[in-house]
């Protein structure tokens, strides 16, 4: 690499194998309150009639619309 060594001046490493994080956390879908499940639906709506803009993919709106209530809902904000 042409910037390798310039990297490692800098204190950075090169590295050939990819980094794999396992977060342990569950599935977004199966932890979504209803309430922000649709606040994401709606948001998405709008976007879609007032803009023409559509934010999410139509996959997930889906999901959401099927979510159920969680045994076990996240807290906080499930997005950023």
């Amino acid at each position: 690499m042409v910037f390798a060594d310039k990297l490692r001046a800098f204190g950075f490493s090169m590295q050939g194998k990819e980094i794999e994080v396992d977060e342990d956390l569950p599935n977004f879908f199966d932890t979504i309150k209803l309430s922000m499940a649709e606040e994401i639906i709606s948001e998405n709506n709008n976007m879609i009639n007032n803009y023409g803009f559509e934010p999410n993919d139509p996959d997930t709106i889906e999901r959401l619309e099927k979510a159920s209530m969680p045994k076990r809902p996240m807290q906080g904000t499930p997005w950023y």
